[in-house]
């Protein structure tokens, strides 16, 4: 006779091995320099704050990329990208972060993304999210052809 698999002690397993791994992945994030990663569905605490030249010789996607892996998983709005890049040292506006982002999201460059409206993760975060594409890449593609 055949033995029912318990689904449920498997994924329990494979989530404590995947926790297991995502902690010894931060560690050595931590070791590497850099700041804050995710642990699963938690984030390590932050062991460096923003500073006033975090983001000093960065452009917009590079420190909205960096403060996101410093803040760790977990989508950011807008206003929060704006309120943290100020307090780095980088002298943006509304409006220049949700166009630059968004162009650099359309032009597949950067890790940057956006998740929802007014909310901007990594791309890494969102594997099965696909780059959105604008008409006009879309009609130039296929000139190309």
């Amino acid at each position: 006779m055949k033995e029912a698999i318990d689904y449920k002690a498997v994924l329990e397993d494979l989530e404590a091995r995947r926790d297991a791994l995502d902690a010894a992945i931060a560690a050595l994030r931590l070791l590497s320099g850099e700041h804050a990663v995710a642990v699963g569905a938690k984030s390590l605490p932050v062991t460096a704050e923003i500073q006033a030249d975090t983001f000093v010789g960065l452009n917009i996607p590079e420190a909205a990329s960096k403060y996101l892996r410093m803040m760790g998983k977990g989508a950011k709005s807008t206003e929060q990208l704006i309120e943290a890049l100020i307090r780095g040292g980088l002298k943006v506006t509304p409006a220049s972060i949700s166009s630059v982002l968004r162009k650099n999201n359309r032009d597949g460059e950067g890790d940057v993304i956006k998740v929802g409206r007014g909310l901007w993760g990594l791309q890494e975060w969102y594997p099965g999210r696909p780059r959105r594409a604008t008409k006009s890449s879309t009609a130039d593609s296929e000139e190309k052809d």
